[in-house]
């Protein structure tokens, strides 16, 4: 049986597939009871519980700031596979926005802005540091009929708790190396660092950097010039 004949099985409505990687398969499927959401299906062994587990603290923030943060609705394990079934957002990344080459207005990027960081705001005062902040990890929606447009900050996969929110905390390197603070990038791979959550508002300050120029300060693809750029 393959994904979306398991969902189908379900009960679920498979409207299209709308991603696929290592970590599975990712649908737009019709739930009878919530709606319209995206269920990732993933083999038994690539469900990562460390980002289930941290979205229980992301649920119980006012909706009104919740907004700014993918919900996760269940996940259910089966015999092959575990299925999630989150937010489904209806315009793909900001990674897909800013690749468009097309130049933005100001009063459009400082929205934007806005709203990741009230949405990495919320999610520090849980506790939570993300450390995967980038473009193809801010998901786009646009309410039907509401002409606007909300970000959501997904894919927790990497992220981790405080002991206490605020102080830093030992970490080994992980994240996408374009996006890394110096702290992070420059230490040993083998090391644990001490850092904070301000390492997620670095990743902030070089997708403002992208917003403006569509571009990185270096050759992402380099690790050498990242490297000499950021010391």
């Amino acid at each position: 049986m393959d994904e979306s004949q398991l969902l189908k099985q379900q009960g679920f409505l498979v409207l299209k597939k709308i991603g696929e990687g290592s970590y599975g398969q990712i649908f737009a499927v019709h739930d009878p009871q919530i709606g319209i959401v995206a269920a990732k299906v993933m083999k038994n062994e690539d469900f990562l519980e460390n980002e289930w587990n941290i979205s229980g603290p992301l649920s119980q923030g006012p909706p009104h700031i919740r907004k700014f943060v993918v919900n996760f609705y269940l996940a259910q394990r089966f015999d092959r596979f575990t299925v999630i079934l989150m937010d489904y957002c209806n315009m793909g990344t900001l990674f897909d926005l800013i690749n468009t080459q097309q130049d933005l207005p100001i009063p459009v990027i400082r929205k934007i802005m806005k709203q990741i960081l009230t949405g990495l705001s919320y999610i520090h005062s849980k506790g939570i540091i993300h450390r995967d902040i980038k473009g193809g990890n801010i998901l786009l929606h646009s309410p039907p009929g509401s002409g606007k447009v909300i970000l959501k900050i997904a894919d927790f996969g990497e992220a981790i708790m405080q002991q206490h929110v605020g102080e830093e905390m030992m970490m080994d390197k992980a994240g996408t190396y374009a996006y890394m603070p110096p702290e992070l990038l420059l230490a040993d791979q083998n090391l644990l660092i001490k850092a904070d959550e301000k390492i997620d508002v670095w990743a902030a300050g070089m997708l403002l950097y992208q917003l403006f120029t569509r571009s990185f300060p270096f050759n992402p693809h380099n690790e050498n010039e990242i490297m000499m750029f950021e010391k």
